[in-house]
């Protein structure tokens, strides 16, 4: 009895633990729940920047939500559970300014964080710097000018 109630904390904890970013979600996301209000994309966005997926053609998924913003004065850009970047102040890993990136694991769609990929899955996060959901590291291809691309 013990074992069994102990099997389904521990499912339980690993089902609330797993987070969905780009990099390690089936194409659509975990589940088929849009959270488009949830997630904003920070100060002079707007909201429409992407067209409602009922107006993309069938043969296109969705595209993905940028991730959660973070950092002082929302700045930045989670990239993981415990990273947070941006091209104004690089990044920040496991620091109190990482804490608003725990969220996205709450939220059902996948998101995206940075405009160019770069490394073994990763994308530029700020200038010379390569970030995946695993942590970030110098990359070159990563200079202020590429970041647009």
């Amino acid at each position: 009895m013990f074992c069994k109630a102990l099997a389904l904390c521990l499912l339980g904890l690993l089902t609330l633990s797993s987070a969905c970013y780009i990099q390690n979600c089936p194409i659509g996301g975990k589940r088929a729940v849009l959270d488009m209000d949830i997630r904003k994309v920070g100060p002079g966005s707007s909201e429409h920047s992407h067209p409602h997926p009922s107006l993309l053609p069938t043969s296109f998924p969705p595209l993905p939500e940028q991730c959660l913003p973070c950092g002082p004065r929302n700045k930045g850009h989670c990239f993981g559970p415990n990273i947070c970047c941006g091209e104004e102040l690089g990044c920040y890993l496991g620091t109190s300014e990482t804490l608003r990136c725990q969220e996205e694991n709450f939220l059902p769609t996948p998101c995206e964080s940075g405009r160019k990929a770069c490394g073994s899955g990763g994308s530029c996060a700020a200038p010379g710097i390569c970030c995946s959901t695993e942590g970030c590291g110098i990359d070159s291809s990563c200079e202020q000018d590429m970041l647009l691309v």
